[in-house]
């Protein structure tokens, strides 16, 4: 009867020595398959665009879709504001100068401000470079439903100089932060409803990284696929 006690006891030890690892890793292993939490997730996203600084991309070529060749050189910065719980507002001073053949330049100051709320994107998100050969790093976002994307859009002009002459690159800038508004602030201009939302990076390794912290940030916040 001893004996029976004793492997009865010995057998309890036994399954309850197995189950408990495994009661005990399910909550960690639940965790690890979610990732981090939404607010680390836009954390990083908007470090990531402040690592980038200033990104200038120096003169790259690229053949445009009828076949004409162009020399592009472009600035830019983004400034990244979060709105709780799930709104971000991107805010990318950009400047690109375009060449062609050697003959025709023009350049195209100017702010764009982009809102949009988290869980209205879908977590597609298409990592994009310009060109073959280029340099020149982009990110993608697309809308859910409708246009779920309010963008504003103001002309840039440095200080005392021609605009015609900025324009057609006479003028070259150099500095981003040294442009001022052509005529009134971005608030004052009207906005356009989009539906997505295209902002620079600066290099391949940001752009993989924003990719992936995009598509878990949208489905942390709810986002989802378009039906159709």
């Amino acid at each position: 009867m001893r004996k029976w006690h004793a492997r009865g006891l010995a057998t309890c030890l036994v399954m309850l020595m197995t189950t408990l690892p495994s009661a005990r890793a399910t909550p960690n292993d639940r965790s690890d398959t979610d990732g981090p939490s939404q607010e680390e997730t836009v954390a990083f996203i908007k470090d990531t665009w402040e690592a980038c600084a200033t990104m200038h991309s120096g003169w790259q070529r690229m053949t445009a879709k009828d076949g004409t060749l162009w020399h592009v050189d472009r600035m830019a910065k983004v400034e990244v504001v979060v709105i709780p719980p799930s709104t971000l507002r991107l805010v990318t001073r950009q400047n690109e100068r375009r060449r062609l053949s050697g003959l025709l330049e023009i350049q195209r100051p100017e702010e764009i401000i982009q809102e949009f709320d988290l869980d209205a994107l879908s977590p597609t998100v298409s990592p994009e470079r310009a060109g073959q050969d280029a340099a020149l790093y982009g990110i993608r976002l697309h809308c859910a439903r409708a246009a779920c994307v309010t963008e504003w859009v103001t002309p840039l002009v440095l200080p005392g100089k021609p605009v015609h002459d900025l324009k057609t690159g006479k003028v070259a800038v150099t500095r981003l932060d040294e442009l001022v508004y052509e005529n009134h602030a971005p608030q004052n201009t009207p906005e356009e409803r989009k539906g997505e939302a295209y902002i620079p990076v600066c290099d391949n390794v940001a752009l993989e990284s924003l990719s992936k912290a995009f598509t878990h940030a949208i489905i942390k916040a709810g986002g989802r696929k378009p039906l159709f």
